[in-house]
């Protein structure tokens, strides 16, 4: 079902997998806003594709999803947050977001990685040994990493790095017909992913909702963030853009 309110558009899921905690979730790495709510009653999300109005349209997602899993905020037993890597911009925003939510509310926080979680959420979908979650860096240039696809699960055999899309092709063809990358937009890489054999797969599955299983599972061992001291994962210096580019 299609919301609209204003000139954002809004997707709105309500699923059916339950937690015994309830979790708020928020994504908003790159690409898009979304915030889901999971608990007993199920999963309720709500997703932006306005990436570039994270900050102004953050909070009143989170408002949504609460009204519409018609619990308060002081309900939240944990908060769970992409960490990154993706816009600094956003990773910012986000992580201001949860943290103060986390203050207000005395919940924990618990950060998962947005690879990690990318290639959780195409490993349930696509057929592949091998997962290449992709997520745009600088113009021209991308975040990847390489998990294999086991039966208990993701292990991550290369950690995210960056690199130019051209750099990529090497890397891709060492794995050509047994791999697949997982990004949310397939156009700066199909090219790319057609030329060194291996198969794209368009990432629009992944949003808040996603964070929730890994989030809950380390929240179980005990894996919490320290509001002090936790910082998104930016992978790289900010750089600047040179006056006179755009």
């Amino acid at each position: 079902m299609k919301c609209f309110l204003s000139f954002l558009t809004f997707d709105f899921f309500l699923l059916t997998f339950s937690f015994s905690h309830r979790i708020l979730a928020i994504e908003c790495t790159h690409q898009c806003v979304s915030v889901a709510v999971g608990g007993p009653e199920g999963i309720v999300e709500e997703t932006v594709w306005e990436w570039q109005r994270t900050a102004e349209s953050i909070i009143p997602l989170v408002d949504k999803v609460l009204a519409s899993a018609e619990i308060a905020v002081s309900d939240i037993d944990l908060l769970a947050l992409s960490s990154g890597p993706g816009s600094f911009t956003s990773l910012r925003i986000g992580m201001a977001t949860a943290k103060g939510l986390a203050y207000g509310t005395a919940a924990p926080l618990v950060t998962v990685s947005t690879m990690e979680a990318l290639a959780k959420s195409a490993r349930d979908r696509v057929d592949s040994p091998f997962l290449v979650p992709a997520i745009p860096a600088r113009k021209g240039e991308f975040y990847y990493a390489l998990y294999a696809s086991k039966d208990d699960g993701l292990e991550e055999i290369e950690k995210t790095t960056y690199a130019p899309v051209d750099r990529m092709k090497d890397f891709l063809e060492l794995r050509k017909g047994r791999c697949a990358v997982v990004v949310r937009d397939i156009s700066p890489l199909q090219q790319v992913c057609r030329a060194a054999g291996v198969g794209a797969v368009k990432a629009d599955f992944f949003t808040a909702a996603s964070l929730i299983p890994l989030a809950n599972k380390k929240y179980t061992a005990g894996e919490i963030s320290s509001l002090e001291t936790v910082i998104p994962d930016y992978q790289q210096k900010f750089r600047p853009k040179k006056q006179g580019h755009k």
